[in-house]
């Protein structure tokens, strides 16, 4: 198990995609901030409920990149062929999947952090500067941090055992934006809030649109949620990787 991990540390270190995947997340958290801060008139951005928005940016920004990563660690090797010298060299498909969702999952933590860490902070300065209280506390941030982080992490996983299932990096990369640029604002409220990506947002920030019932916390909702999702689509993806070919 040891040499997957390590064979797993080195692409995702050597692979300059990573690097443009982290410098395309910092413009978009830019322009977010630009969106959601700085073009709303000051009375839009008063009251807690309406920075909340602002703040969870970075958290979606922090799954959606983090799904891309992991998607990337298996569908990248199925674009390029070096799959098969990764199955030559470790005959055992298991350890090769357990240490890409290893490995993708801790990329994921670090995606996580800087996207929540850097939109937080901006949209905090940016309050400052224009004059608005911020209504957000100190346990509000610990809990976007970590929230942040751990969504994250959870949806590096899901985009392992989406790439595994479907191979096709295109397809996959469209997909997972699709849904969470997209999809999930389409879907109604009532059952949106049970959709992975709210479930991520769960874990991070309380908002309305995530909260499964007045007697229900939102971090109860994303705590059991998001798992429950990266578990099945880590388990699918393990079992389509087992019986295909590699090709």
């Amino acid at each position: 198990m040891i040499g997957p991990l390590r064979a797993e540390l080195l692409k995702q270190r050597s692979t300059p995609t990573v690097l443009a995947l982290l410098a395309a997340m910092f413009a978009l958290v830019g322009l977010a901030i630009a969106l959601h801060v700085l073009t709303p008139a000051a009375s839009a951005l008063a009251t807690r409920s309406d920075q909340l928005p602002s703040f969870e940016v970075g958290t979606r920004v922090g799954m959606l990149f983090a799904a891309l990563v992991g998607a990337l660690a298996i569908t990248a090797e199925f674009r390029y062929g070096t799959i098969r010298p990764t199955f030559l060299v470790t005959p055992r498909r298991t350890p090769v999947i357990t240490a890409k969702l290893a490995v993708s999952a801790l990329t994921g933590l670090a995606f996580g952090l800087v996207a929540t860490g850097l939109m937080a902070g901006a949209v905090s300065v940016a309050l400052a500067a224009r004059g608005i209280d911020n209504q957000l506390t100190s346990s509000d941030y610990l809990r976007l941090l970590a929230g942040g982080m751990a969504a994250a992490a959870l949806w590096a996983t899901i985009g392992v055992g989406v790439g595994a299932l479907i191979r096709n990096q295109v397809s996959t990369l469209v997909g997972i934006c699709a849904w969470l640029l997209l999809v999930e604002h389409l879907i109604p409220s009532d059952v949106a809030r049970y959709t992975p990506g709210n479930a991520g947002l769960a874990l991070a920030i309380q908002a309305s649109h995530t909260q499964l019932a007045p007697s229900v916390s939102t971090l109860a909702v994303g705590a059991l949620a998001l798992p429950l999702y990266a578990a099945a689509a880590s388990v699918i993806g393990w079992r389509a990787t087992l019986h295909r070919d590699a090709v």
